[in-house]
């Protein structure tokens, strides 16, 4: 019997609609956004399908499957490769919204606490193919087909269509960044190396340390600054 070995998978996506992901470093208010999904976005998205497709056949020994699927999907690499072309536009919003402080300052309120304020965003235009790049890894089928779940990054209404045809298996890493080009950096946040699935679940009761469970890592993208204004950048891939 052949021993299996460890390979790499490299799959791409078409964005079908405006791209954002709040930057871990962002406010509340103010927020810039990502030009691609991170490292710690993907696998939050392969384990959200993984329990959608494989939780409920888990109910009697969730706390102990869910312990060995977390860890092999969080010890992945991932190299990304950005579209050709991506277009990053700033707007700015006034809303109303929840006052926190206020309310919680006066429980006696009837009414709810409101505010004013101005709220900072960009939405990101992507023009072709977003690739990445899984590795190294035995459970190339399994990692495949969570892989052709996703339908989208970052927010809900972020949507990207996975192309089976494009997709396609190496014994060595595909996407690697190239220093001897011209790049730009961004923050690409992934899963510490030692961080549990509980550290990471929003419903846990357990809190997730920066610098130790999601590790602000900084990323090199392959991509220059053609144009920019006050209200858009426009980059191009090397």
């Amino acid at each position: 019997m052949s021993k299996k070995i460890n390979e790499w998978l490299t799959v791409s996506y078409q964005p079908v609609s405006l791209f954002t992901l709040k930057r871990s470093d962002a406010t509340n208010m103010a927020a810039k956004s990502n030009l691609v999904p991170t490292p710690y976005t993907i696998k939050m998205a392969l384990l959200k399908v993984m329990l959608e497709n494989f939780g409920k056949h888990h109910a009697n020994d969730f706390a102990k499957w869910i312990k060995k699927e977390f860890a092999w999907i969080r010890d992945l690499q991932i190299y990304i490769q950005p579209p050709e072309r991506i277009i990053v536009n700033r707007n700015g919003y006034k809303l109303r919204y929840y006052d926190q402080t206020t309310d919680k300052a006066d429980k006696s309120r009837t009414t709810l606490a409101m505010q004013d304020g101005f709220v900072f965003r960009e939405w990101i235009f992507l023009e072709g193919e977003l690739q990445l790049c899984f590795g190294p890894t035995q459970r190339l089928e399994e990692l495949e087909y969570l892989l052709s779940q996703i339908n989208y990054f970052g927010k809900r209404s972020c949507f990207f269509q996975y192309l089976s045809d494009r997709t396609y298996s190496s014994i060595e890493p595909q996407l690697q960044p190239t220093l001897d080009q011209g790049f730009i950096l961004q923050p690409l946040d992934d899963m510490g190396k030692t961080t549990t699935f509980d550290k990471i679940n929003p419903f846990s009761t357990e809190r997730a340390t920066l610098n130790k469970d999601r590790i602000p890592n900084m990323g090199f993208l392959p991509l220059r600054l053609i144009e920019t204004s006050t209200r858009y950048d426009f980059y191009e891939r090397y």
